[in-house]
């Protein structure tokens, strides 16, 4: 029996939660290509069984893994979504996809490393961005329902993968300021379309 390794995250047992910060150190440490689930059951406390109750393979921690990430982008996401429509018993379409935005460009320095070697593991599995893939078509249906023009939220959006694309690969040429100006820049982009609804 294959249990599900992507609980929403109120519900997540604790043993979950476990595993895949353990799961995120080693990958950290070694990269998702030297991950073994003994490694992680060890790290974690718990017994292999416990582990693979959970996570019946690999792949399917990886995958828990990538699934964990994207909630925490789409709880961060949510947040600043209605932070940008106070009041409203839901936000627009509009402050969804810059509250997007606003979570990928402030995402946390120490997901970078973690980020880089899934990255590293997914050129191996490309499936392992399945969960990513379906989090961006979801982005991208949400951009069409904009009354803003479509290519500029896209190029913004764009703008946003690239600069997070050179973090994780290392090839960022900004210094930490430059960085920052970008970001400042980019945020208030979204800001300017996002309340022009």
């Amino acid at each position: 029996m294959v249990a599900n390794p992507t609980p929403c995250p109120d519900s997540t047992p604790p043993a979950v939660e476990r595993l895949l910060d353990a799961a995120e150190r080693l990958v950290v440490a070694r990269g998702a290509a030297h991950l073994t689930l003994d490694a992680v059951a060890q790290e974690a406390g718990v017994s292999k069984g416990g582990l693979l109750y959970h996570f019946p393979t690999k792949a399917a921690l990886l995958t828990g893994m990538v699934r964990r990430h994207i909630q925490d982008v789409e709880a961060r996401a949510a947040r600043y979504a209605a932070d940008r429509s106070p009041g409203a018993a839901e936000p627009s379409a509009a402050c969804s996809v810059a509250g997007r935005i606003q979570a990928l460009i402030e995402k946390s320095v120490e997901k970078r490393e973690m980020g880089a070697a899934m990255l590293a593991a997914a050129a191996g599995d490309p499936s392992l961005l399945n969960p990513c893939r379906e989090s961006y078509r979801k982005t991208v249906d949400a951009m069409a329902c904009c009354p803003q023009s479509f290519e500029r939220i896209a190029m913004l959006h764009l703008a946003v993968d690239g600069l997070l694309m050179s973090d994780l690969l290392n090839l960022s040429p900004f210094t930490a300021d430059e960085r920052r100006r970008v970001v400042d820049y980019l945020l208030r982009e979204v800001s300017e379309w996002s309340e022009s609804r």
